[in-house]
């Protein structure tokens, strides 16, 4: 019987997934350097990050008002 080595698949240790903590830790890392990246973004382009405010705002006002004018209201007549 011939002895072949596999060469795909498994072909070491499994990296210790490490403590619930420390991935914790990592994620808050990660999101805070993609914190940075967007105010640094922002900080570079002014014009563009104020127009993407506008347009989410504008956004968020259309449909606060298309959902409230659709909802059946609660009148009373007097």
């Amino acid at each position: 019987m011939t002895s072949k080595t596999l060469s795909a698949g498994f072909t070491g240790d499994v990296a210790d997934p490490g403590t619930v903590s420390a991935r914790a830790r990592a994620a808050v890392d990660r999101a805070k350097d993609e914190a940075t990246l967007v105010a640094t973004h922002a900080g570079d382009h002014p014009a563009a990050t104020g127009s993407v405010v506008a347009v989410v705002a504008l956004a968020a006002f259309a449909l606060g008002y298309l959902l409230g004018t659709s909802s059946p209201g609660t009148r009373r007549l007097l």
